[in-house]
């Protein structure tokens, strides 16, 4: 998609957005990353009367417009950190440069959790395809300064889930987060040569799924196979 600057003032900021059919937006956003009018003549205003693929480029123009007013003021709050790729890539480059015998160390708890959760988890009748392992870490300047302890969540229904582990107070802008599903590792997985690479694969396809998430095709080299992002509107759902 191609965005550009239409203007801005104290209140907010104003893109024209192409979207994947070369239809023209025209949106406002926010200074805390909220979009303020979503204007275009292609499709329904309403988003009851959108088709779901209207509803994916809809949601996908707005995406593709908070990143573009946040590449243009990078010193706004407009985007969550997580959700920025130069903050991903920032992040990415601290876990490669991470000397790989404290890796082992320091990201064991997390392989123990997403083999077996029940480990971490006080309720014996959970259920495994509820559960998401974390491991956070603390990054800057190309190096990681910190990382906290594996955090086991049970989702047990609705917005609501059991947390087991800490929760890291760190900056936003200094930190990554890996989530991934309970896994079930083949026999021959070998956690001294693998793990790390399937710890950055996560974080490349979280970059690979933030491009799709604003309707765009990733560079060649985050175009990966791999759990990234759990909710995106590449999934041809919009829901955000």
């Amino acid at each position: 998609m191609e965005a550009n600057l239409l203007g801005y003032d104290d209140e907010d900021c104003g893109f024209e957005v192409f979207d994947e059919n070369n239809n023209r937006h025209v949106i406002s956003v926010e200074w805390d990353g909220s979009i303020g009018q979503h204007a275009t003549k292609d499709y329904p205003l309403k988003r009851e009367d959108r088709t779901q693929e209207e509803q994916r480029i809809m949601s996908q123009v707005e995406v593709r417009a908070r990143y573009a007013a946040q590449q243009e003021f990078p010193d706004a709050d407009i985007l969550l950190p997580m959700w920025d790729i130069e903050h991903l890539e920032a992040g990415l480059e601290a876990l490669v440069n991470y000397p790989l015998d404290e890796f082992h160390r320091e990201f064991r708890d997390f392989y123990e959790a997403l083999r077996d959760p029940g480990q971490f988890i006080t309720d014996s009748d959970f259920d495994p395809e509820m559960v998401k392992a974390f491991k956070i870490y603390r990054f800057r300047d190309g190096e990681i300064l910190d990382i906290s302890p594996v955090l086991v969540r049970h989702l047990t229904g609705g917005n609501t889930a059991d947390d087991y582990g800490p929760k890291p107070d760190y900056p936003e802008d200094e930190l990554i987060s890996c989530c991934l599903p309970n896994m079930e590792f083949v026999d021959y997985f070998d956690y001294e040569t693998q793990m790390q690479d399937l710890v950055v694969g996560h974080v490349v396809a979280q970059i690979r799924d933030l491009y799709l998430h604003m309707g765009e095709m990733p560079p060649e080299e985050y175009q990966v196979e791999g759990i990234g992002k759990l909710d995106i509107n590449g999934d041809g759902i919009g829901d955000n």
